[in-house]
């Protein structure tokens, strides 16, 4: 992905506000780089991605929103300076939200030394001090939502030279268990928040209204020792999609076992607790572990 391109910027916001959808906005501004600007990208000899260029497009993005009052979301955010920007705008009560993805969460640019080109991706995976101003974003309600940014690549894609390979991990599969590992179970939310941030709030800002089943959901105490959970839905059920989630589930990340065609991910081996069981997609179950 990439930034829209300045000549035409002001079109697409005169149509987004026309229209009143929010205005989707990659972060990325740049037109080399590998991996993150810094120590690590010296090390291995690559271009280097400086977080400058994602502020670039974050500031200058708020400066359009506070000029047309057009709802602008920022997609897979990385970055301290950008995540404050952010923060001061929706102080000021600028229309603005913004997402991340679990590799930002969980990773920093170091990582690269030990997992290769499963972790090469745009926006590259930032400092540790990045990393944890991402983690203190979600603390402070900063981040609106958390998003795969999934991107399956062939092995053979993702075996040759390091700057040469494409960009992208998938994470769709375990992106459940490695958000409630770094997040949840590290104190920074709970689950009642993560399960907004990956669900509740994607689905508001999509324009899909919510219902009371996310939050019938995370009512763990009252259904933690049935076998079986019956749900009554009169309005409108089949536009009802669900995920159950096993949220006590011990396992470990399994590449191999991906019901996608893919493998690029890092996260291959981690010990994770929190899994999905089921989809239910309106009167069918698309899929089911139970």
């Amino acid at each position: 992905g990439a930034a829209v391109p300045e000549p035409i910027l002001r079109d697409v916001l005169a149509m987004a506000k026309q229209t009143g959808l929010p205005f989707v906005e990659h972060c990325e501004h740049h037109d080399t780089g590998a991996v993150n600007e810094g120590p690590i990208a010296k090390m291995l000899g690559v271009g280097g991605i400086p977080a400058s260029t994602e502020l670039a497009i974050v500031q200058r993005d708020i400066d359009a929103s506070r000029e047309t009052g057009v709802h602008v979301h920022f997609q897979h955010v990385s970055t301290a300076a950008a995540f404050e920007a952010i923060r001061k705008a929706k102080k000021e009560g600028l229309p603005i939200t913004c997402e991340t993805a679990p590799h930002y969460l969980a990773l920093c640019d170091e990582d690269v030394l030990k997992y290769g080109s499963m972790t090469k991706m745009n926006p590259p995976l930032r400092s540790k001090a990045d990393r944890q101003a991402t983690l203190a974003a979600i603390a402070d309600g900063t981040i609106d939502m958390i998003a795969t940014d999934h991107a399956p690549h062939t092995a053979e894609e993702k075996s040759g030279d390091f700057a040469s390979t494409p960009n992208g991990i998938i994470g769709l599969e375990c992106a459940y268990g490695v958000c409630r590992k770094v997040l949840v179970d590290a104190g920074y939310t709970d689950d009642k928040h993560l399960i907004e941030l990956m669900a509740v709030n994607p689905m508001q800002l999509m324009s899909r209204r919510p219902t009371d089943i996310a939050a019938l959901l995370n009512v763990s105490s009252r259904c933690a020792n049935k076998r079986t959970l019956r749900l009554s839905i009169t309005e409108h059920p089949e536009n009802v999609d669900l995920v159950l989630i096993n949220m006590r589930e011990n396992w470990a990340v399994d590449a191999n076992s991906f019901h996608s065609k893919a493998r690029n991910t890092p996260f291959d081996g981690w010990q994770l607790t929190g899994r999905p069981v089921a989809t239910i997609i309106g009167s069918e179950i698309a899929f089911s572990r139970m």
